[in-house]
């Protein structure tokens, strides 16, 4: 009897396991059917639009591991870029308050809630989320940059400006940024040395920011300053050539003032010949046409057309001809074609965005469709300078 108990014990024990694996086999098949019980009953939710609670329902099923947090990050991704922000918060919401995550987790959960909040336009809690991590390696840069797009939407141009110069400090792309927001906080002044003040920081990041040029010039000659006014105007053509359409009436004036009409048209040729400029080129042809005759005019506004065909040079050589032509109905229809000429440039934009292609009639410093500096510049070719 003993020896039989002796040989029935591994038996025993084989049974013993054998029936524990399959307890552990039931245990994971009723998780298992659960699991897909509640999923079709996620599914049902969304397909019966309630996603609200279907989004409640995949959270509780994900429980916080190494092997699902990932799915956590695209799925909050995914709500913020379709706009649902709400349903966003909530899963990184629900991250930074789990136990399981690890301290590098839960500050990558706080950053992708901050990013929430900005998207949101809850500024506070995006600029409280975004400030405390600045001092963490991994998100300080990051996290500088969108601290910056937030002061940029709510305007806070000192703000903006602290958190642009740290940035500048490893980033040499951030200077020209940096000149843009000291022009910002220089139209906010009421104090003609303050804005002046602030001008020049701009030109200090960035020598060659057209915007502060202009406005300095603009300045200095409204103050009888006509010298400092044309040197820094005329630094346009070099600094950016795009911009001596905006430059040129200005630095006219300059020249008038001074009595210098010979020196402006010698500023005049090196437009035409550095930038293949139009309104040089219209300017030049009206002081030839004044100091010549109207046929040398229409020459030179020919020749320049033919380097540089725009609506605007062909507008003035109508003009040229028009006043050349005798009454009657050739100039009539002369008159005519040049009147739908004047409406289609006016129906035109004059400045287009060279970082996303956003168009307008006015000149935006910030472009109001990418939130990029300094990229929205007046239109050349055909229907531009």
């Amino acid at each position: 009897m003993l020896e039989l108990l002796f040989l029935l014990l591994p038996v025993a024990a084989a049974y013993g396991w054998f029936m524990g694996r399959n307890s552990v086999r039931n245990e994971e098949r009723r998780e298992q059917e659960e699991f897909s019980k509640q999923y079709v009953t996620g599914l049902n939710l969304l397909l019966s639009d309630q996603p609200d609670k279907a989004v409640d329902l995949f959270i509780q099923l994900l429980d916080v591991d190494s092997d699902t947090l990932e799915t956590h990050w695209t799925l909050g991704k995914l709500f913020r870029r379709r706009g649902e922000i709400d349903r966003a918060i909530k899963i990184h919401q629900n991250l930074t308050s789990r136990p399981a995550i690890s301290e590098q987790q839960r500050r990558h959960a706080m950053f992708e809630l901050g990013l929430d909040y900005l998207s949101a336009g809850i500024f506070d809690r995006a600029e409280e989320m975004l400030l405390a991590l600045q001092t963490d390696k991994e998100f300080a840069e990051p996290c500088q940059r969108y601290l910056l797009e937030l002061y940029e939407a709510t305007h806070e141009w000192d703000k903006a400006i602290k958190i642009a110069l740290k940035l500048a400090r490893h980033d040499a792309n951030a200077q020209p940024v940096v000149a843009q927001l000291y022009c910002e906080l220089a139209n906010l002044q009421n104090d003609p040395a303050t804005v002046e003040k602030y001008y020049l920081k701009a030109r200090k990041h960035d020598p060659d920011n057209v915007r502060a040029a202009l406005s300095l010039g603009r300045m200095w000659f409204e103050q009888g300053e006509v010298n400092r006014a044309q040197r820094i105007l005329t630094t346009i053509l070099d600094a950016d050539p795009a911009f001596i359409s905006e430059a040129l009436p200005i630095l006219k004036a300059c020249y008038t003032s001074q009595q210098d009409e010979a020196g402006f048209i010698h500023y005049l040729h090196k437009c035409v010949s550095e930038a293949n400029s139009t309104a040089a080129a219209i300017l030049l042809s009206e002081a030839i046409a004044k100091a010549g005759t109207m046929e040398e005019a229409e020459k030179f506004m020919q020749s320049a057309l033919l380097r540089n065909p725009t609506m605007k040079g062909f507008h003035q050589l109508m003009d040229f001809h028009i006043r050349a032509a005798d009454v009657g109905k050739a100039r009539d229809s002369l008159m005519m074609l040049q009147k739908l000429v004047q409406q289609q440039m006016q129906q035109r934009p004059k400045y287009r965005c060279r970082h996303c292609g956003f168009s307008g009639s006015t000149l935006y410093w910030h472009c109001p469709s990418c939130r990029v500096w300094g990229e929205i510049k007046p239109i050349t070719g055909l229907d531009g300078d």
